[in-house]
Order: structure tokens, then C-alpha cells, then sequence
């Protein structure tokens, strides 16, 4: 089928669903190229964020309910699926009038097929529309899927393996509540540099306020969608977006009693050495393997020493560090709610390797530190294989390592995102 442009903030909209599934691609680093590039107002920015998200997590969810009205659905080009669950997720889950969703299903089709599929576009979304007014709850997947695993993955729009693997790990019912979380948004995380003075009175308001999930007084978590008026106007410099679960998992390790310097060996863009930074934790080293992320690092923090390496091979002295702070590569099961492409790019053959992944990065990290310091481990997963047991396989493995510190996010927690941290010792 040849590419053919669809018109309008849905047309958009599609497009980044289709790059996201099956370029490899980010899916924010597509949507921020799609807002980027098109003069859109903030109505159709917002439309377009939550069709490509609310899609992706819905995905698995929408296309057993389009496997209820296709005889064959396997046969469908994969355009064709999308566009029909582009406009199923609108029926199901999003404050439109079903007609006009309907309408724009059937036109999609007609357009991408020569009107060969309009037919058919527009039976399945009025039957889908119809469904709508019952209501799709579990009951009408065990209804129609005749085993109970299934049925949850199904339901809760989530990889058969994910589902298996959480309730082995941690039981039927925080699995579920781990299940609810990754299909719904998660909280909206900033963090505020309150040396300078409109942060100081930004952050002072919103205490004030009291609008916030959660606070530390920099760092705030929001409802997904709320943005309060007293952000509006700070630089970049000043306001910058974090997940506050991800700064709850490195705060729980208490930074400020870390022996210094302190290396990032997986910086990133430097959200962590920010904090750091922030919390006057000196000095600092970040190294990456990505020269992009590292570029953006140095133009942000001048004095932190930034440096190309990969913490599997770091460029270090052994033992020449106090800290050595890992926030490692991982399967991010913990954070679909935020990265719901994530469903569609992993595999249970892929967390074996980041297993040996990790390992290596631990092994290679602790040389570099010195006697008393410390290692930070932190993933953003729920996988116990790269969390609390990977952490006790190095236990077994390093007998001058204690552990001094273990956390993750409680599966109650309205953030919708899950960390993992621990703080080892080397004695």
C-alpha cells in the first residue's frame, strides 16, 4: 500500500502512530518533530498527544474489540487496523461524538484503499460505537476469551508475558493495580531551580496552592493535564520536566551522604546530575556513550565534567570515585504508563540480556570505587530479575559489598510510574 497523507490533526495523529510501530523510532521524539513542524494550535497539539498515547496504550485492548467485528483482521493492511483503532479508541475512551469519529474512520479507509474498505470501515465502527453504550469492561473479555491470562492482557491492553510475568512475581493483586497504572497517564513531574528568584516564587505559589500529587518543595508531581498558571513564563533554565517518581528513587538513597566525587556512569541528558547539582552534591561526573545528550549536558552545566564513556568499560582509575551513581539500561516496565511503545519493542528474551547487561555495568562500576564509598543502582522496570535480584546476585558475588539501602515505588502510589533503587556499600 502506498503512502498516502491524511488530512487534519488526525491525519497527524496517525502518522506518529505508524512511525512509533514501525521505525523503531521514540514515540515523544516523533511527536515532538510532528508539533514542531506544523503550525497547530494548542487545541490540536493536545488532540494529537492524546490520540498517539492513549493509542498506544490502548493498542492490545482496541484490537481484540476489532477482532470481534473482523472475520479476519490478519488480512487488513496494518494502515487499515490503525486508522479503525485510531477511531475505536476515540469511541471508547475519548470525549467525541462517536459520529464524528465514525466519519473519519470510513474516510481514512476509503482514501487509503480507493474506497475499496469504506464499507466494511463503517460497519465495524458503528458495531464499535454500539459497544460503547454497554460499556467494554473484563467481563466482556472473559466473555469472548476463554482463558484468564489472556482475557487480562486483553483487557488491560497489555503483552501476555508482562501480565504472567508481574502476577508470578508479585501476585495476582498488586499486578493488577501495576496493570491498572501503565494504561492510564501518568503524573506530570517538573522541577524547578529555586536559586534563581521567579523559580523561588514559582515554587513558593504552587506550595501555596497546594495543586501538586506530591512535592519536595523543587521537584512536583501533577495530575496529568493540569499545568498550573504559576509555570507559565519560566525559561527553560529554570523549569525543566522530570518524573518525580524517578527523583523520589534517587532522593530515597539520601545523595547528600554520598562520598563525592560522584560519577553519573548512565547521565543521560543529566537529570540526576542536575539534582546533584542542585543539592550541592560536588563534584560531579557524567559520562554517556550519546554525544547528543552529552552536548545538551555541558550547555547546561559548564562546571560539571562531562565526558564521553560507557559505563560498561568506564574510562576510570580503579578506585579513584566515593560514589558511582548507576541508573542502568533496563526493560522500563515500570513506566509504560509514560512509554507505551515500550509494549510493542520488548521481549521476555530481552530482559535476560539487560540481565547480563546490568551485571557487567555493576561489576565494572564497583571497581572504580573506593573503600567506604558507595554504588546507586536504580532502574525504572518491575522486573525482579533486574531489580532486587540483581542486586542480590552481586550480594553473593562481592563479598566486600554491603547493602545499605532498598526501595521501590508502592504499587498504591498515583504517580502510575515504578522505580527501583539500592544503595550498596564497599567495605
Amino acid at each position: 500500500m502506498k503512502n498516502i497523507s491524511l488530512p487534519g490533526p488526525r491525519g497527524l495523529a496517525f502518522n506518529c502512530v505508524s512511525k512509533a510501530l514501525e521505525s523503531g523510532m521514540d514515540a515523544q521524539a516523533i511527536l515532538d518533530s510532528a508539533l514542531s513542524s506544523n503550525d497547530l494550535a494548542q487545541r490540536d497539539r493536545g488532540f494529537i498527544t492524546e490520540i498517539l498515547y492513549g493509542y498506544l496504550r490502548m493498542r492490545i485492548r482496541l484490537q481484540h474489540v476489532l477482532g470481534c467485528f473482523l472475520s479476519r483482521p490478519e488480512g487488513l493492511p496494518a494502515p487499515v487496523l490503525q486508522v479503525l483503532g485510531i477511531a475505536s479508541y476515540e469511541i471508547l475512551h475519548m470525549d467525541v461524538p462517536a459520529y464524528a469519529s465514525v466519519d473519519w474512520g470510513v474516510d481514512s479507509v476509503k482514501r487509503l484503499t480507493k474506497g475499496k474498505l469504506g464499507g466494511l470501515a463503517n460497519a465495524v465502527l458503528r458495531k464499535v460505537a454500539r459497544l460503547a453504550d454497554d460499556g467494554v469492561d473484563i467481563e466482556f473479555f472473559r466473555r469472548n476469551i476463554h482463558n484468564e491470562m489472556k482475557s487480562l492482557a486483553a483487557y488491560y491492553a497489555c503483552p501476555q508475558w508482562i501480565v504472567e510475568l508481574w502476577i508470578d512475581s508479585y501476585g495476582r493483586e498488586t499486578a493488577i493495580k501495576y496493570l491498572e497504572a501503565q494504561i492510564c497517564p501518568p503524573a506530570a513531574g517538573f522541577a524547578i531551580d529555586t536559586s534563581d528568584d521567579a523559580g523561588q516564587d514559582a515554587a513558593a505559589t504552587l506550595l501555596m496552592e497546594k495543586e501538586f500529587i506530591a512535592s519536595d518543595g523543587e521537584g512536583f508531581a501533577f495530575r496529568s493535564g493540569v499545568r498550573p498558571e504559576a509555570l507559565r513564563g519560566l525559561s527553560e533554565k529554570v523549569l525543566t520536566r522530570q518524573s518525580y517518581s524517578a527523583r523520589v528513587a534517587l532522593s530515597i538513597l539520601e545523595p547528600s551522604s554520598w562520598p563525592t566525587p560522584v560519577w553519573d556512569g548512565c547521565s543521560g541528558r543529566g537529570g540526576k546530575s542536575r539534582y546533584l547539582m542542585h543539592n550541592e552534591i560536588s563534584p560531579v561526573l557524567a559520562s554517556d556513550p550519546n554525544i547528543g545528550r552529552l552536548s545538551a549536558l555541558k550547555k547546561e552545566f559548564p562546571k560539571i565534567s562531562a565526558f564521553r564513556g560507557s559505563a560498561i568499560n568506564p574510562p576510570l582509575a580503579h578506585e579513584s570515585i566515593g560514589t558511582a551513581l548507576l541508573d542502568v539500561p533496563c526493560s522500563g516496565l515500570g513506566v509504560l504508563s509514560r512509554r507505551p511503545d515500550t509494549k510493542f519493542k520488548r521481549s521476555l528474551e530481552d530482559t535476560d540480556s539487560l540481565v547480563l547487561l546490568q551485571s557487567k555495568i555493576l561489576a565494572n562500576g564497583w571497581k572504580t570505587i573506593r573503600k567506604g564509598g558507595f554504588l546507586a543502582y536504580i532502574t525504572c522496570t518491575l522486573n525482579p530479575a533486574e531489580n532486587n535480584g540483581q542486586i542480590a546476585d552481586f550480594l553473593k558475588k562481592n563479598k566486600d559489598a554491603k547493602l545499605k539501602k532498598e526501595w521501590t515505588t508502592s504499587p498504591e502510589s498515583q504517580l502510575k510510574e515504578f522505580f527501583y533503587s539500592a544503595l550498596l556499600e564497599k567495605i
